[in-house]
C-alpha cells in the first residue's frame, strides 16, 4: 500500500490567473495536499513569457503550449493533452478535470481500452460549455460525463440536470468541493490588513472610520461592474467615508475607468488589480458586494460566509440556497442598480443589520455537516486502495 497518493488535476486556468474558479481550485488542491496527496497540475500556457514548468506552493504546474484561444486551435490543444497523458499518466492514482470539456474529452479519446487512472470530472451548470442550457446538459458534455469514472456535481441544480439527462445515479457524487477560507477579522487583524494594503497600494488607504466596500471578483461584464458603478455613484458623492475597491483586471479596465470618469468617480474608486491572496482584502472589508447573479459562488461567497464578512448578493436560486433564511435580508433584485443602491444605503445607516444576518448564516453553515470532496472518499468510491 502506498503512503502517498498522486492526483493529476487538469484545468483550463490556474495561477497566476485569478478568478472565483481558480481560487476555488487552488484551495481544493491545498486541501488535498493537507491530506497527504501529491498533486500535479496541468494547464495551458496562456502567455509566451510563462515558463512551461513551475512550482506553485509546492505543487508542480505543467503548462501546455497553444492554449485553446480559438476553435481552430482546439484540435491541436487536445492532441497535446493526449500526448502528455500518454507519456506521464503512469503513477497517477486518478485524474481530475475541472470541467467535462476539451481536456476530459482529449483524455477519453486518446485512451485505448479504457486503460489508465480513473477520470473524475466536475460538472457545474453555471460554467458548462456554451451548448449547455440552464435546464439541460449538452450532448457533448453528457458524452464525457457518461464515459468518466465519476462525475462531481457542483450543486443541487447541476445534480438534477445530470439525473434528468439520464446519467446513472451511482455515477454522480455531490458534495461541496471546498469550503470557504476562514480569516481572522478581529479589530487588530483588520487594522493591520488595512495598513498592509495601503503600503502595497496607496489607492487602498482607509482610516478606521472609513467604510470599505469591495467587489471581490473580476473586472468583467459577467460581474456587472457597470451596474455596480451606476448603483454606487450617488452614494459615493454623499458619503465621504465610503471607499470602494473593485478587484481584478482585464482588457476592459479602460472602459470601466471611463465609466468612473464620466460619473466623476475615477479618483474615489480604486481598481487595484489582481490579488492572488485575498486574506487582507477580506479582513479590510466592511462589506462585500456581488453585483451579478450566480458569480462568485464557488469560493468567494463561501469565504465571506466562513469569515462572517457582511455581504450583499445579487438574487439567484443558488445564492438563496447558500444563504438560507437570511437570503431576503442579504440579496437584491438582479439587473437593478436601484435595488443595489437601496441595499447599500440601508447598510450605511444600519450596518449592524447586515452583520447580524451574515453572522446567522455563518453560525448555521459552520455547524452544518457539509463534507468536502476528501481524497480518502474519492479513492474509496473508485475502489482505489487507501
Amino acid at each position: 500500500m502506498k503512503s502517498t497518493r498522486r492526483v493529476l488535476v487538469i484545468a483550463r486556468q490556474y495561477w497566476p490567473i485569478t478568478s472565483d474558479d481558480t481560487l476555488r481550485l487552488k484551495h481544493w488542491v491545498d486541501d488535498l495536499r493537507d491530506q497527504n496527496v501529491e498533486v500535479c497540475l496541468l494547464t495551458p500556457r496562456w502567455h509566451a513569457s510563462w515558463p512551461r514548468r513551475i512550482v506553485c506552493d509546492d505543487v508542480l504546474v505543467e503548462r501546455i503550449d497553444y492554449p485553446p484561444t480559438h476553435t481552430l486551435r482546439h484540435g491541436r490543444y487536445q492532441r497535446q493533452i493526449g500526448n502528455w497523458i500518454a507519456r506521464n499518466q503512469v503513477g497517477f492514482d486518478l485524474i481530475y478535470c475541472d470541467a467535462p470539456d476539451l481536456e476530459a474529452a482529449a483524455i477519453l479519446n486518446h485512451r485505448a481500452n479504457d486503460q489508465g487512472p480513473p477520470l473524475i470530472v466536475r460538472y457545474d451548470s453555471q460554467t458548462a460549455d456554451g451548448s449547455s442550457t440552464w435546464t439541460g446538459v449538452s450532448g457533448r458534455t453528457l458524452d464525457v460525463c457518461r464515459r468518466a469514472a465519476l462525475v462531481l456535481a457542483a450543486d443541487a441544480t447541476s445534480h438534477q440536470q445530470l439525473l434528468a439527462a439520464g446519467l446513472p445515479p451511482d455515477l454522480i457524487a455531490r458534495a461541496r468541493q471546498v469550503q470557504g477560507s476562514r480569516f481572522d477579522r478581529n479589530p487588530e487583524s483588520r487594522r493591520q490588513a488595512r495598513q498592509v494594503l495601503c503600503e502595497i497600494n496607496h489607492d487602498l488607504f482607509a482610516t478606521s472610520q472609513d467604510r470599505v466596500l469591495i467587489c471581490p471578483g473580476e473586472l468583467s461584464q459577467s460581474w456587472g461592474i457597470e451596474l455596480l458603478i451606476r448603483a454606487l455613484a450617488p452614494l459615493i458623492e454623499t458619503h465621504r467615508s465610503l471607499r470602494v475597491w473593485i478587484m481584478g483586471d482585464s482588457r476592459l479596465r479602460p472602459k470601466y475607468y471611463e465609466a468612473l470618469r464620466h460619473e466623476g468617480l475615477h479618483r474615489a474608486v480604486a481598481m487595484p488589480g489582481i490579488f492572488t491572496d485575498m486574506q487582507s482584502v477580506f479582513q479590510a472589508a466592511d462589506l462585500c458586494v456581488f453585483p451579478a447573479a450566480r458569480v462568485g459562488l464557488g469560493w468567494l461567497l463561501p469565504t465571506c460566509i466562513a469569515s462572517s464578512v457582511p455581504t450583499l448578493v445579487c438574487d439567484s436560486v443558488e445564492a438563496r440556497q447558500m444563504l438560507g433564511p437570511e437570503a431576503s435580508d442579504l440579496s437584491f433584485a438582479a439587473n437593478s442598480p436601484h435595488a443595489l443602491r437601496e441595499r447599500v444605503a440601508n447598510w450605511l445607516v444600519h450596518p449592524s443589520a447586515v452583520q447580524a444576518s451574515m453572522h446567522q448564516v455563518h453560525t448555521r453553515t459552520m455547524s452544518a455537516d457539509c463534507p468536502t470532496w476528501s481524497s480518502h472518499g474519492l479513492f474509496q468510491r473508485l475502489e482505489i486502495n487507501v
